[in-house]
């Protein structure tokens, strides 16, 4: 059971953010990140967009990798950490301050890769339909989409054994916001609804997280 309640609350003080996601995913988010920057930056140079930056870790991972990021999120106090965390990144980053389905008004086609990690399970069905429809306008030709983010594991037995491991979880974020989400059904089918072709999906923590890499055609 995933909590975009709990998500939101810890987006509201964004020092304590990381720390909340490794507790949130048990330990389980850097992995998560780290697989996400593999996929999408097989070589240096590559020009990539990033959905909901947050604090940086994800990016942090890009530029490692000797990627130039354009880092999108709508908190501003979350850009403010990211921007604290890679203050020396000579000029690679590019610090934009917009909602993921603002990002229809930057270049189609102007990117080698697009990246969202624990992003896309904050938006409702339509919303995510609509981001994922756009990152795939943003892609150049042959260009990957790679996501990392909360799924519904296939097994029955595996749901059961999550629910049970993320019942702490709900309980604080029912007690915090009222409301408790639901991860994404399937994210793989979440990308090919958008017109991408999969290349590859890796799952961790009883198949309840999922990091898919789609490809738009050459």
């Amino acid at each position: 059971m995933s909590s975009l309640a709990l998500m939101r609350w810890l987006e509201s003080a964004p020092e304590r953010y990381d720390a909340g996601m490794r507790w949130i995913t048990l330990g389980r988010a850097a992995r998560v990140q780290s697989a996400v920057a593999e996929a999408a930056t097989p070589t240096p140079g590559l020009a990539v967009l990033e959905i909901g930056c947050g604090t940086g870790a994800l990016t942090e991972r890009l530029l490692r990798r000797g990627a130039r990021v354009t880092a999108v999120d709508q908190n501003p106090a979350m850009l403010e950490q990211a921007r604290a965390r890679l203050v020396d990144d000579d000029g690679r980053v590019t610090w934009i301050e917009r909602t993921a389905a603002e990002i229809d008004a930057l270049p189609e086609g102007g990117f080698d890769a697009v990246v969202a990690s624990f992003a896309l399970s904050e938006m409702s069905p339509s919303e995510r339909r609509f981001v994922l429809e756009q990152a795939h306008r943003r892609l150049r030709p042959g260009g990957r989409l790679a996501v990392g983010d909360e799924v519904l594991p296939q097994g029955a037995l595996q749901r059961v054994v999550l629910a049970c491991l993320r019942l702490p979880q709900a309980a604080v974020a029912w007690l915090v916001a009222g409301s408790v989400s639901k991860p994404i059904p399937d994210l793989a089918d979440a990308l090919r609804e958008a017109g991408l072709t999969i290349r590859g999906e890796e799952r961790w923590l009883g198949e309840s997280l999922s990091v898919v890499v789609g490809e738009r055609a050459a």
